[in-house]
């Protein structure tokens, strides 16, 4: 028989095999298993009523390693493995001992392993709780933002005061006079329960999808998720997550009934004799430890087999199976929650899930799918890896955890609070908490299983969208861009083909169509100016695409971040622009105006030194700062060019000299020849009503609508000239891309979807605060002109009326998506000490 192990004080050569052993599998397992383990993650986000789309998210080994060496999960990492390396500390010192080359475990290898998996256990509390707390990004809004020194904050202050409320409910049982053994548990059960909770809010809540998944697979069929008929090894591990997914509601339900049965008589159930007198049987205080109620008929039944040979294998199995059923997956190494996170399915197979990111940010953006599973190894790696220890130190009866005299210097520290009873009631507490969390959401969650028939999963089309990509050109025959039309003012054509393609193709060709459709709806609600809107399209094509020709899509959710003035999310978004494009330097040389801090480099610096439109934006810049504005004497045939040509007049028209800009315009017009500029034409009305000549500038309104019932600068100055009762109002544009001025509802409440856009009219003292925010130009409509643009209260010097159409040309600083000229506004307060600093207003 073993002699019962002890602690060992002294330092020893004995120490370094158990440490160099868990270090070799540790390093093979994180570098062997975790990334086979986690290819194959894939994303489910809708495209349409009852319609999801399955996208693969890392399709090799290299892809894994690639997001897992992403900064996002460094932290997460980390952890992970400390914790990994903790329980494996513990159980090769275990198998040292039981090897006969030591006489027990080494005192400085169990407090380096304990502090191993304590720590990230703490941070796996302090993780699920921030998870379930605060509001994810990127839910409410399409955001990128990274982790802030604020939210991470906010983590850990959450941590701190969850601890202290463990500590708190040990303060309330210490003065009720409790055994130390449940004192000792309760606060340990009390500071990992957030973990326990949020395993199984996301267990639970996903329970449905990953069976119905599982049960096809396993039968040899493809899945919603799994579109490719899978090979025998597939089939086998899919069997066996079948068959854990269908045990898991009838072991939580064993420990339910197995607690209110506990909680009414703990003495109710008391094993036979034939039990007692086995020789591997040892009593334990609660049947708890045994599994429950269940495992506590299995050991009877069990009792009657002869052979410990047979009998003892079976038994230890089972139990172990019954007592960590629910914790298993995240103890196989947390790879099985990644998936369900990843896959994001939990709002429409259950309910209580926990969702930590945007599907379609999740889809596109390795920045996303790095916090996500960040918080796998965070969230989970602890509490996965505290159970673990727990289950080797207390398996079987804890009949090798050294007691009493055997622990040595730590018999009154140590020992007397990690003793037998202790921790084999914290091991079946944990447990039994994770089983009765799944229980309940999965409970709830029955309702919308159903509901799972009625919703398409399609995970082939990212692959035929692929296949055709290349033919692109060919099907569409080579037409002109949205961004191009619009360029150049050809709202009616852009329009028109923008409902065609809606109307869709034979189905091989839908997902293409599916991106173009979304591409030119962004750019329209770019061009309005409306980027919230553009902002929510921009996401959607980049998880339809994958991440993949993504560079217009980036480029607008920079610009939108600029336009609302969130300029800390606009950082990361920046960081991943290709910096080879002009448009990109562009942004990003905005972006440094912006927000005061740099962020270009001196390449880009030397792509710009040459840029027309840079120089046109410095010039504008240069105005703003002494107030004044006059018009370019260079040519404007570039669309970049006659959008801030007729930013020029419209500063000229706040400042009184519309007859000025009207003779300027002419000429400028007359130069161009036969060439129709719908937008300039509409200005030159515009210009004439300024001047007093009304009917001239109706009629002239009136024929551009005619000509042009379509373009949304028109209809809107029509529908301004409508409300005053000078003209009858246009019919309703069915595509709905149109100035929000036409709402039928009040205007005024939607008016600040258009970020950068003046109103057309001040009359609250909301629409001057969003005008003055939008673009301080407009403070030439006052007495004091730009100059006090930096005043906090400068905005209620606005009178309550503008010129006519003010809105449809006015514009700040100016950038290009697609050749298509993308104004960005220029808000009130603008300091540019810095951008002068760093030379980014040199000619």
């Amino acid at each position: 028989m073993t002699p019962q192990p002890i602690i060992i004080h002294q330092y020893s050569l004995g120490m370094i095999g158990p440490l160099f052993f868990a270090f070799l599998a540790a390093a093979f397992f994180w570098r062997n298993i975790v990334p086979r383990q986690l290819r194959g993650l894939q994303v489910a986000f809708p495209t349409g009523a009852k319609t999801y789309e399955v996208h693969k998210v890392t399709s090799t080994v290299d892809d894994v390693r690639q997001l897992l060496a992403r900064r996002g999960t460094r932290f997460g990492v980390v952890s992970y493995l400390m914790a990994l390396m903790g329980s494996l500390i513990l159980l090769f010192e275990f198998l040292n001992y039981r090897g006969g080359g030591s006489a027990g475990y080494h005192a400085a290898s169990v407090q380096f392993a304990l502090v191993l998996v304590v720590l990230p256990a703490i941070v796996s509390s302090g993780t699920s709780l921030g998870a379930q707390a605060i509001r994810p990004l990127g839910v409410s809004r399409a955001s990128l933002q990274s982790n802030s020194a604020l939210r991470n904050a906010s983590y850990i202050a959450l941590t701190v005061a969850w601890l202290l409320l463990a500590l708190g409910v040990g303060g309330m049982l210490m003065a009720r006079d409790v055994s130390t053994t449940t004192l000792y548990s309760t606060v340990a059960l009390v500071a990992f329960s957030p973990a326990i909770l949020a395993y199984g809010r996301i267990l639970g809540s996903s329970w449905h999808a990953l069976k119905q998944s599982s049960e096809k697979i396993a039968k040899g069929n493809a899945s919603p998720f799994h579109n490719h008929t899978p090979n025998a090894r597939q089939q086998f591990i899919a069997q066996v997550v079948h068959l854990n997914l269908i045990a898991m509601p009838f072991v939580a339900a064993n420990t339910l009934v197995s607690l209110i049965v506990l909680a009414y008589n703990p003495d109710l159930f008391v094993h036979s004799e034939r039990v007692l007198n086995l020789p591997e049987y040892r009593v334990q205080s609660t049947y708890m430890e045994e599994g429950g109620l269940l495992g506590f008929g299995l050991i009877e039944l069990f009792s009657h087999i002869p052979q410990a040979g047979i009998r003892v294998p079976i038994v230890t199995t089972l139990l172990l199976f019954l007592l960590l059923n629910v914790a298993a997956i995240g103890f196989l190494f947390v790879y099985e929650v990644a998936r369900i996170l990843f896959l994001d399915i939990q709002d429409v197979s259950g309910w209580g899930g926990i969702r930590l990111a945007d599907s379609r940010l999740l889809r596109a953006e390795p920045v996303q799918q790095a916090n996500v599973l960040n918080f796998c190894f965070t969230g989970f790696a602890g509490q996965s890896m505290l159970l673990l220890a727990l289950a080797m130190i207390t398996f079987w009866d804890s009949s090798f955890l050294p007691q009493g005299a055997q622990c040595g210097q730590w018999e009154t520290n140590v020992c007397a609070v990690l003793e037998k009873d202790m921790l084999e009631q914290l091991t079946w507490m944990l447990a039994s908490g994770g089983q009765v969390a799944f229980l309940i959401v999965w409970g709830f969650s029955r309702s919308r299983s159903a509901q799972l028939d009625e919703i398409t999963f399609d995970a082939s089309m990212d692959e035929d969208r692929t296949r055709l990509r290349g033919m692109s050109d060919m099907i569409y025959l080579k037409q002109r861009s949205i961004s191009d039309l619009l360029g150049n003012d050809d709202w009616g054509t852009a329009i028109d083909r923008f409902e065609a393609s809606t109307l869709g193709r034979e189905a091989t060709l839908v997902g293409l169509d599916m991106i173009r459709s979304t591409q030119a709806k962004m750019m329209f609600h770019v061009a309005l100016g409306r980027w919230d809107e553009a902002e929510e399209l921009a996401v959607d094509l980049l998880a339809l695409q994958g991440g993949r020709d993504a560079q217009t899509s980036r480029l607008v959710l920079c610009a939108a971040s600029l336009a609302q003035r969130d300029y800390r999310e606009a950082v990361p978004r920046l960081a991943l622009l290709n910096n080879s494009d002009v448009e990109a330097v562009r942004v990003r040389w905005a972006a440094s105006l912006l927000s005061g801090q740099v962020h270009v480099d001196q390449e880009a610096i030397s792509m710009l030194s040459v840029d027309p439109l840079k120089k046109d934006n410095i010039r504008m810049l240069r105005q703003f700062l002494s107030g004044e504005t006059e018009l370019r004497q260079s040519s404007v045939a570039k669309p970049a060019q006659r959008a801030m040509y007729l930013g020029e007049i419209a500063r000229l028209r706040m400042m009184g000299q519309s007859e000025v800009a009207l003779n300027d315009l002419e000429r400028t017009m007359d130069a161009m020849g036969e060439e129709e500029w719908v937008h300039g034409s509409l200005v030159a009305a515009l210009l004439n009503h300024d001047a007093g000549r009304h009917l001239t500038a109706i009629n002239a309104v009136k024929e551009l609508a005619a000509k042009h019932p379509r373009h949304p600068h028109v209809r809107a100055v029509v529908h301004q000239l409508s409300l005053e009762g000078k003209t009858k109002r246009l019919t309703s544009e069915p595509s709905k891309l149109h100035w929000l001025l036409e709402n039928e509802t009040d205007w005024t409440l939607s008016w600040p979807l258009h970020n950068v856009a003046v109103p057309p009219s001040l009359d609250s003292n909301e629409l001057k605060q969003h005008a003055v925010k939008a673009n301080a130009w407009v403070l030439l409509a006052t007495e004091e002109g730009v100059v006090e643009h930096a005043s906090k209260k400068v905005h209620r010097h606005l009178p309550q009326e503008l010129p006519l159409g003010l809105f449809t040309h006015l514009n700040g600083l100016i950038i290009t998506i697609g050749g298509m000229p993308v104004d960005l506004g220029l808000p009130a307060g603008l300091k540019l000490t810095a951008a002068e600093k760093h030379r980014l207003l040199d000619p």
